[in-house]
């Protein structure tokens, strides 16, 4: 496995951190991969440093150095939002999702991960399967672009913890529902993305539930919490049982990126002390991967 971090943890409303100096950073700290983050680094931050989303040339500058640091894009994150509510508010996203793909291609992230989607109604049958439905139809729009520019889309597990108010639950918060769709859509650029916390957050045995995904698996988001909230912490921070997710990732032979999602432990520290956490991070990654 190669250990990676999300780019995200230099991130703040200043863009006071280049991408380029984040990655440079990133690789004196150890790392050898990096993860592009939608989430944070949108359009309107993007335009603010380089113009356009979509710059090709910037793209490829970016891929350039990370590969003269000897890092790689390993993943990205896509654009997270209400992906069935006001179809005015919906379409500009999607369009961002599908132009997300194509900066992630163009920077060589082999996959981007994607949070399926859960509408209210009365969770029942019926009801699971018209989400079903919709799900399918998301992920089918942005295979189009995903075939064109060669690009997997990984789909990552959620929590009923994370549910909207007054919700019961979200779909695809436990590996049956989560596999039911990959599996529909069964499609070679189509894989899951687990994130270790949402899983703590859903009370599973992470090791029963890697076995479950298998070879499905194609990315990870490793972040620890408390079980209660997603905090995004560093290995060790929350209760995370450890053992337990490395031994799930070497039951199946898992040889993808393990790639924090940490940012919490890292964003909100004073900058000069960033540099220090990054090297634990690695340090304590490495005895990690050590017990695989």
């Amino acid at each position: 496995m190669l250990l990676a971090t999300s780019l995200n943890v230099f991130w703040d409303k200043e863009m006071s951190v280049s991408l380029e100096e984040g990655l440079r950073r990133c690789a004196e700290a150890g790392f050898e991969g990096v993860d592009f983050n939608f989430v944070d680094y949108d359009r309107s931050m993007l335009e603010r440093m380089v113009g356009r989303l979509d710059s090709d040339a910037y793209a490829r500058s970016l891929r350039k150095r990370a590969e003269e640091l000897g890092l790689r894009f390993v993943q990205a994150h896509g654009p997270i939002f209400d992906k069935f509510g006001d179809p005015q508010v919906v379409q500009p996203l999607v369009e961002m999702s599908h132009e997300s793909l194509r900066w992630a291609a163009a920077v060589g992230a082999p996959w981007i991960v994607f949070e399926p989607e859960t509408a209210s109604g009365a969770f029942d049958e019926a009801h699971y399967e018209e989400n079903m439905q919709r799900n399918l139809a998301f992920f089918r729009d942005l295979l189009r672009t995903a075939e064109e520019v060669g690009i997997g889309i990984a789909i990552e597990n959620v929590s009923d913890a994370l549910a909207r108010p007054g919700a019961r639950r979200r779909y695809y918060s436990v590996p049956t529902e989560l596999i039911d769709l990959v599996d529909r859509l069964n499609h070679p650029l189509i894989g899951i993305c687990w994130d270790v916390g949402h899983a703590h957050l859903q009370r599973l045995d992470q090791r029963q539930a890697l076995r479950a995904l298998g070879k499905r698996l194609v990315a990870t988001h490793i972040q620890d919490n408390d079980g209660v909230k997603d905090w995004h912490m560093l290995p060790y921070c929350g209760d995370v049982d450890w053992r337990s997710v490395v031994a799930g990732l070497r039951d199946i032979g898992y040889t993808g990126a393990f790639c924090y999602e940490t940012h919490r432990s890292i964003r909100f520290v004073p900058d000069h002390l960033r540099d220090d956490l990054l090297r634990y991070a690695v340090r304590l990654g490495k005895h990690l991967l050590s017990l695989a």
